[in-house]
């Protein structure tokens, strides 16, 4: 009987699944370091992107504390100015009531009487008496002057009526004659600020 040999074709065939076998396990190796490649970069990537965002979030804080501040700076100097054109108000009404009184006393006319003198602000109220309607007349001329308008402004006779005829107690006897008085109110407002 003749045989056949087989053992070069298996011998061949085996060669070919080792080769076969080896190059799968050179590609799936090669493969695996590429993905592994890939993984590392991307996970260096995303270590990038953290610190960046570490950083970012720092900043932002840091900023974020800043315009807090700058903020409550700003609103510490509001209020600081605001206190400062109240003192300046406060010493201004402080300055004008003396010199509201002594511009006053210059331009009384004789035998009128101031009795209340009442100052909200720049707006002041005079009350007084005179003997004559004729007197209230002048005091309003010297208040409206070219010398009284640098200081009063708005001077207007709000009431005048007469009444009984009673002496002011700081008056002397004689500087009131006889007679009925004349109670006046008059209103104004303050010029411009004082010096």
């Amino acid at each position: 009987m003749s045989g056949l040999n087989f053992l070069a074709q298996r011998h061949q065939a085996a060669g070919a699944h080792r080769r076969f076998h080896l190059l799968l396990a050179a590609t799936a190796t090669g493969g695996l370091a590429v993905v592994l490649a890939l993984a590392w970069h991307i996970a260096g990537q995303a270590a990038q992107q953290q610190q960046l965002l570490n950083l970012l979030r720092t900043e932002h804080a840091r900023l974020d504390a800043a315009i807090s501040l700058g903020r409550q700076q700003d609103e510490k100097i509001d209020e600081l100015e605001r206190k400062r054109r109240h003192l300046e108000t406060l010493q201004q009404q402080r300055n004008d009531a003396p010199q509201l009184l002594g511009e006053l006393a210059q331009r009384m006319p004789p035998q009128v009487f101031l009795t209340t003198l009442v100052q909200q602000g720049r707006n002041f109220t005079l009350n007084g008496s005179a003997p004559s309607h004729r007197h209230v007349m002048q005091l309003l001329d010297a208040l409206r002057d070219a010398e009284g308008a640098q200081f009063f402004q708005q001077i207007e006779l709000q009431e005048a009526r007469s009444a009984a005829s009673a002496v002011p107690t700081n008056a002397a006897p004689s500087a009131i004659a006889p007679g009925r008085l004349h109670d006046f109110v008059i209103v104004g407002h303050l010029a411009g600020a004082t010096q």
